[in-house]
């Protein structure tokens, strides 16, 4: 019985990067299949809307076969990156 190839899958990295906008360019995706790349931050350059924060955060996770943590830069306060579409990812009653 012949075996399937599976695809490497690579464990995260250490490193965190962000992304420039609203979607990735292609510099961005090829950054994110850096074995030392293990999530992204985003930041509040990054949310338009909540449709198009979905689909960034698709666009990360499709990026390579490894899991990439995503994670939004709240500098230690109570500040809220994403207050527009009542979208609030500190507000974990919303989550």
């Amino acid at each position: 019985m012949a075996k399937k190839k599976s695809k490497a899958v690579l464990p995260p990295g250490p490193v965190m990067v962000d992304v420039a906008g609203y979607t990735l360019t292609k510099e961005e995706k090829a950054r994110l299949r850096r074995p030392l790349v293990g999530g992204v931050i985003l930041f509040a350059r990054n949310f338009e809307s909540r449709k198009q924060l979905t689909k960034l955060t698709r666009q990360i996770h499709k990026a390579r076969n490894a899991p990439l943590l995503i994670l939004v830069d709240h500098e230690g306060g109570r500040v809220q990156r994403f207050r527009e579409d009542g979208h609030a990812p500190g507000n974990r009653g919303r989550l």
